[in-house]
């Protein structure tokens, strides 16, 4: 009897062995960059004092998936002197074709595609914020995701709505629409990529309204377009172009541009921010990717 005993309690434990080993035994990621830049401003920011800056560019991200949490750890410089910020960009739980907790973005902004270093989608945001921290996601099929997203609660009650993200990946071709809704917000992206040989070329737009404030109780139209090409030059240099243009208000347009040259363990790059929407500038710098 104690022999059967003993066998059981081996076997369950052979089997929680097997079950944790399955479930946490997954590695951790490290990855992160450091480097030193100069800017040189103009135009529109002539007034800023050029930077030289290797303070800002320290950043170490640690990624761990258990399989039923993942988890999305970043450390980086704050730009002072010995400054460190610690944020958790992700934080949740997988359970099937659900997940739920922290994520970093919207679902309402997943169809807007390539370069977004001026333009990212139109948001989810009312008076209380956006929806990009805390969320329930549903993946009905490939490529296909709904959620609830809510707001924080700075001034009010959380704000609680839903989004949608369907997007379709073709052979060389991307096609996607993404929308939402929350309180007296909404949002529609809809955005396309090709390839095109040593080329990737992306075009977006995006429209909808921001929620009303508390001053002024009323709605704001949201409205804009942008397109970005990625172009692999030599297997070192990478160019790629952004432009971006609201649609709304003051009609503001601008562009982004920059070229990275790998070489060895460094990456060598030039930036360039151009036109009213942007803080007009130029940048040289060398980072490592570690």
């Amino acid at each position: 009897m104690k022999a059967i005993k003993l066998a059981s309690v081996f076997a369950v434990s052979a089997v929680a062995a097997a079950v944790s080993t399955s479930t946490f035994a997954l590695e951790p990621v490290f990855h992160g960059e450091a480097g030193v830049e100069y800017t040189s401003y103009y135009g529109n920011a002539k007034g800023n004092n050029d930077l030289a800056d290797g303070t800002d560019l320290g950043e170490i991200e640690l990624s761990v998936d258990t399989g039923v949490v993942y988890a999305e750890l970043e450390v980086k410089t704050t730009g002072d002197d010995e400054g460190t910020d610690f944020n958790f960009e992700k934080l949740y739980v997988k359970q099937g074709a659900v997940s739920f907790g922290r994520f970093d973005g919207s679902v309402s902004t997943k169809a807007f595609m390539g370069m977004d270093e001026i333009h990212d989608g139109v948001d989810l945001r009312t008076d209380q914020g956006d929806t990009d921290n805390t969320g329930i996601r549903y993946k009905v099929a490939d490529g296909l995701t709904v959620a609830l997203e809510a707001t924080t609660n700075s001034n009010d009650d959380s704000d609680i709505g839903a989004a949608i993200s369907y997007v379709a990946d073709l052979e060389g071709i991307k096609l996607g629409i993404s929308g939402g809704a929350i309180g007296d917000a909404n949002s529609v992206n809809v955005g396309a990529q090709f390839d095109a040989g040593p080329a990737s070329i992306s075009v977006n737009y995006g429209t909808g309204e921001t929620g009303a404030d508390t001053a002024t109780t009323t709605t704001t139209d949201v409205q804009q377009a942008g397109a970005s090409i990625e172009f692999a030059a030599t297997e070192a240099l990478t160019l790629t172009v952004e432009y971006a243009k609201d649609l709304e208000g003051a009609k503001d347009d601008g562009t982004y541009f920059i070229a990275e040259y790998a070489a060895g363990d460094l990456t060598y790059y030039f930036e360039n921010y151009n036109g009213d929407l942007t803080t007009e500038q130029n940048i040289v710098g060398v980072k490592a990717y570690f």
